[in-house]
């Protein structure tokens, strides 16, 4: 506690006395001053983290010293602390930046437990600013890859949600990777150990057209899963009947270690669309969208597009005896102009079919498939 810093003004001194001694004896890094003045010379100096202030003081009162620590330490939070009850004064402060207000007389108690709340509020802030730090700086997370906004904001995301164990909703294209961020989310959690089971809704509602057999092999399904991750990819082609169904199962599930196992459902529909139609209520989305995470397609994160083909050519190989080292620069440029409409899956593919035509050292215009040099083509025309 002591790399906490603590100031205390008023103009009474022994509830200087008083305060000083308590916070201390707690391990706090206490300071007392008895003016407003002198308490602002300190503020000035060095960083202080937290300053309670009595709100009537003589020639420098508590709300004037409020607005001159916020001019110089913005971050440093103020109680204001008054005799009078007045609340006209703590509304008036709080207006001015106070974190909160303290009325005489209070218990020391009291006092600790806003300095407690204070410190453990500033350590959620300071990782969440560490948490969008390194997400900055990071290209990859688990096999996920990309360094444009859009997929740092993501890494960001999971990471919140790698401490708690929400329900989870991805929307994204076909081909952008949605189960893929599934089991990154699974195997950044305290659920890693456990299984990871994929299900796809729409091979599951095309080869099963009986509602009750598609529930019992959910069910069966959600017993495999046990305090893991259930992933329902294509979760809005399901039944009203069976999605409540699981919302029952998902209730009352209970592995053998007491943990409920975590839903992570994905869609390619547009949830405004998905709902427009009916093929999936908002009553349904409120659980889902606990946590939404919305996958960019590749035409819209074209910058990444190096990195992915670098992570294609060097991650997943294919198993041959040739190599591919890279790819000409006159290749990258027509990838980079093509639209992609099968997202990474597609990108994919085409590293794999040159591996397949026997490539070697680098990818040339001529080792790309005939619909994208052909796109590059007309796109060069126009």
């Amino acid at each position: 506690m002591s790399d906490t810093r603590i100031l205390f003004v008023d103009d009474d001194k022994d509830i200087l006395a008083m305060v000083g001694q308590y916070l201390t004896i707690k391990g706090y890094d206490v300071t007392t001053v008895d003016n407003g003045i002198e308490a602002v010379g300190i503020v000035k100096e060095k960083q202080i983290d937290i300053v309670f202030t009595d709100y009537k003081m003589p020639d420098f009162n508590g709300l004037e010293l409020l607005v001159a620590i916020k001019k110089y330490r913005p971050r440093t939070e103020v109680i204001i602390v008054t005799g009078y009850g007045s609340m006209e004064s703590a509304i008036q402060a709080m207006k001015f930046g106070s974190y909160d207000y303290l009325q005489k007389p209070f218990k020391l108690d009291h006092l600790r437990l806003i300095i407690d709340r204070i410190i453990e509020e500033k350590k959620i802030k300071d990782k969440a600013q560490l948490i969008r730090k390194i997400s900055r700086e990071r290209h990859q997370y688990g096999n996920m890859v990309g360094f444009c906004p859009k997929m740092r904001e993501i890494y960001e995301v999971i990471d919140t949600i790698t401490i708690e164990n929400p329900t989870v909703l991805i929307q994204g294209e076909s081909g952008t990777g949605k189960e893929l961020t599934a089991r990154t989310i699974h195997e950044s959690s305290d659920r890693m150990e456990m299984p990871f089971v994929p299900m796809n809704c729409n091979r599951l509602a095309k080869k099963t057209k009986n509602e009750d057999e598609i529930a019992a092999q959910l069910s069966d399904v959600m017993a495999s899963v046990g305090g893991g991750t259930l992933y329902l990819d294509e979760i809005s082609v399901l039944p009203a009947d069976i999605r409540k169904r699981i919302l029952k199962l998902m209730e009352e599930a209970q592995s053998d270690s007491g943990q409920r196992p975590r839903l992570i459902a994905g869609t390619s529909k547009d949830l405004d669309e998905v709902i427009a139609s009916g093929a999936m209520k908002e009553s349904l989305l409120v659980l889902f969208n606990a946590v939404f995470i919305k996958l960019p397609a590749l035409r819209e994160r074209k910058e990444d597009i190096p990195l992915l083909i670098n992570h294609f050519l060097y991650n997943d190989t294919p198993a041959t005896t040739t190599r591919i080292y890279g790819i000409t620069p006159s290749a990258m440029n027509i990838l980079l102009e093509y639209h992609w409409p099968g997202n990474l899956i597609q990108l994919q593919n085409v590293i794999e079919r040159a591996y397949a035509m026997g490539v070697e050292n680098a990818i040339g215009p001529e080792d790309l498939p005939e619909e994208i040099r052909t796109f590059g083509t007309i796109s060069q025309m126009g």
